[in-house]
């Protein structure tokens, strides 16, 4: 049976994606007209613009800059991907997004002078993580529940890995807080666009995109799709490794030659995410999900009758 043009559940999937495209351009305008302001304001010689996107968390783009990454992050866990791996992923991607919101990068404290946005980060990181865990916790339980009895078997790696990266999180943040306040952003950053690289190349590997007849796809052909996620998977990854191994060959010898290196990468990775995201959601805009999601929704382990 055909979808319904109306049909709320699409529309839905199609407000979720388009939100993820449309919260990103809310954060590179809020950069701009920050960047733009700083260009005007700051005398010739001092620092106007920032070596990372996230030291903007230090700035007038803190509510969007955070904002925008709880939308993100909120939005990855929400969508349905395919059944395994890519599912996995999207959720482990929406995670790592609010921990790189909510964990500000690490800033010298003779740099960080201006109320408000300087103000107390340990006890705003304490109190913010500490919830996100606490509320974590009691979602993964109900989450767990009903797949329960995957945890016996290998069908229940996906909950095992989860409940471990939460364990791990709070041990982390318990017994060792000046270290995660140093590095966990670092470690999240790097970790969110590893997932998104890795979505993207199962998005260019998957060819039953077209397994029903009645899956319509707008735009390219399944085979173009298939090539350009390939290949900006492979540009994201390429962007990520050679980036930060340039920033930190940069950072230890010629610190002064261009301490904005960090900011082109995550600009870069954001701008070819969006790339892949737009061109996803045109890709699934009449059939909502890709056909494994759709096919495999009703066959979770555990969502027998009784269970």
């Amino acid at each position: 049976m055909a979808i319904k043009q109306g049909d709320p559940g699409r529309l839905t999937y199609r407000y979720l994606r388009v939100a993820i495209v449309a919260v990103v351009l809310v954060l590179f305008v809020s950069l701009t007209m920050q960047i733009v302001a700083d260009h005007g304001r700051l005398d010739s010689g001092e620092e106007w613009w920032h070596a990372s996107i996230s030291a903007y968390f230090y700035s007038p783009v803190q509510s969007i800059f955070v904002g925008t990454l709880v939308a993100i992050g909120t939005c990855l866990i929400a969508i349905k991907g395919r059944r395994g791996a890519e599912e996995v992923l999207l959720n482990f991607a929406g995670m790592f997004a609010v921990v790189v919101a909510l964990v500000p990068t690490p800033l010298d404290a003779a740099k960080c002078t201006g109320e408000p946005y300087c103000v107390d980060v340990p006890e705003r990181v304490g109190n913010n993580i500490g919830a996100l865990l606490l509320v974590g916790g009691l979602v993964l339980v109900l989450a767990t529940w009903p797949r329960r009895r995957d945890l016996g078997g290998y069908h229940g790696w996906d909950l095992w890995l989860t409940w471990l990266t939460w364990a791990a999180t709070g041990v982390w943040l318990l017994v060792w807080p000046d270290s995660f306040l140093m590095t966990a952003h670092y470690a999240a950053a790097v970790l969110l666009f590893g997932c998104l690289v890795a979505v993207a190349w199962i998005n260019g590997s998957d060819v039953a995109v077209t397994a029903q007849a009645l899956d319509r796809l707008r735009g390219l052909s399944p085979r173009a799709y298939r090539v350009l996620y390939r290949w900006i998977a492979v540009v994201m990854a390429v962007v990520l490794v050679v980036g930060l191994a340039t920033m930190v060959v940069l950072d230890r010898f010629l610190p002064d030659l261009f301490p904005q290196t960090l900011f082109v990468v995550e600009t870069v990775q954001m701008l070819v995410f969006v790339l892949f995201w737009t061109l996803q959601t045109i890709q699934f805009w009449d059939i909502g999900l890709p056909a494994r999601a759709r096919v495999e929704t009703s066959k979770v382990p555990g969502d027998t009758p009784g269970a």
